[in-house]
């Protein structure tokens, strides 16, 4: 009885001391890990070697250089330095379409525009961290396409605006080309003297000779191509790939132009966890050197504009000699081009061009 009665008083003390929670805490924690580890360690060891599919949406004059040779590889360096297989599905069309997009929920998970101001788009539509700083891939400079011999001798901005000549541009409601060379057309007269009623004159003038809007860069070479206008105020790089096809054209380069600066993000409301170490690897890969020589292939040039491959600048400028994409689309775009421009163009009933799978 009293050996009974001492066990009693012992166990009665142990769980008045709380000495049984230690025991009963570990037991519950091993059993808690184990749960984990039998959940969490193949979800992990699935999502590193599952196929991934990657959607990204690219402005329209990157289609070639991204189907034929960023994509590809990129998927094969991947697979070489991860095991995992990558399969990327391109979108193409023009910049500010491809924003808006975006914004109404279509499923990028990279998007690469012509300009950073596409990319503050999609922080206003909550599509991206507001924090978030697009990464600059490359470059190439705003030039004027004319027929060949140059007919009208057009050398610089302003010979843009001489009578009977039929210009052709990208329309800056919905392409980042259209915003470039509005901003080129009147930086290239306000710069020199910071005179913007200068500015304001050149562009005015030149828009007084615009005959044709074009969606996006690509559907402006298009129309050229089939005949129409002119001239046309469109990116190096396309002009350049245009050339090379065999399309009858001349390239002007006007000695003071805008160098148009192209910008990648990460659309982080549609990335999965999954997917965000791959579009991390795809959006370095377009700035490591070998994404960079893809690039210089399909005559876009690096991000500081300057390569021993690619004629050399006179007179550049850049959207922060006009204070900044936030201030120049506020002030040239949506306020001087829409509001005083757009309203009194004079335009012809565009010929139709045929689609090359951009929507």
């Amino acid at each position: 009885m009293r050996t009974g009665s001492r066990m009693e008083q012992s166990m009665a003390q142990w769980f008045k001391n709380g000495r049984w929670r230690r025991p009963v805490s570990w037991l519950l924690g091993v059993a808690l890990l184990a749960v984990v580890a039998f959940y969490a360690v193949p979800a992990l060891l699935v999502d590193r070697r599952a196929p991934v599919r990657l959607v990204v949406y690219a402005f329209s004059t990157q289609e070639a250089a991204f189907d034929q040779g960023i994509f590809p590889a990129f998927e094969q360096a991947w697979a070489t330095q991860t095991g995992q297989l990558v399969t990327i599905e391109g979108v193409f069309g023009a910049s500010g379409t491809l924003a808006g997009q975006i914004n109404l929920g279509a499923p990028a998970d990279v998007a690469v525009f012509s300009n950073a101001e596409h990319v503050d788009w999609l922080k206003l539509g909550k599509r991206v961290r507001r924090d978030t700083q697009p990464a600059i891939i490359g470059c190439t400079p705003m030039v004027v396409v004319v027929r060949p011999g140059n007919p009208f001798q057009i050398a610089k901005y302003p010979d843009l605006a001489q009578p009977g000549l039929k210009l052709l541009h990208a329309d800056p409601r919905s392409s980042g080309a259209g915003e470039w060379g509005v901003l080129a057309e009147y930086g290239s007269a306000y710069l020199p003297s910071q005179d913007e009623a200068a500015g304001r004159s050149q562009l005015e003038d030149i828009w007084g000779n615009v005959r044709l809007l074009a969606d996006s860069a690509r559907e402006a070479m298009s129309l050229f191509e089939l005949g129409a206008g002119d001239a046309l105020v469109t990116y190096e790089q396309d002009a350049v790939a245009a050339q090379q096809r065999g399309i009858g054209l001349d390239i002007v380069n006007a000695p003071r132009t805008i160098i148009a600066q192209h910008a990648a993000v990460i659309v982080d409301d549609n990335v999965t966890r999954v997917e965000r170490s791959v579009a991390e690897g795809f959006v370095s890969f377009l700035l490591s050197s070998a994404g960079q020589q893809v690039f210089s292939r399909f005559h876009m040039r690096p991000p500081t504009c300057q390569g021993d491959a690619f004629p050399a600048l006179v007179e550049p400028f850049a959207v922060k000699d006009l204070g900044g994409w936030s201030q120049a689309y506020a002030d040239l775009v949506d306020g001087l081009w829409k509001q005083q421009i757009e309203s009194n163009l004079n335009l012809a009933p565009a010929p139709q061009v045929p689609r090359t799978g951009e929507p």
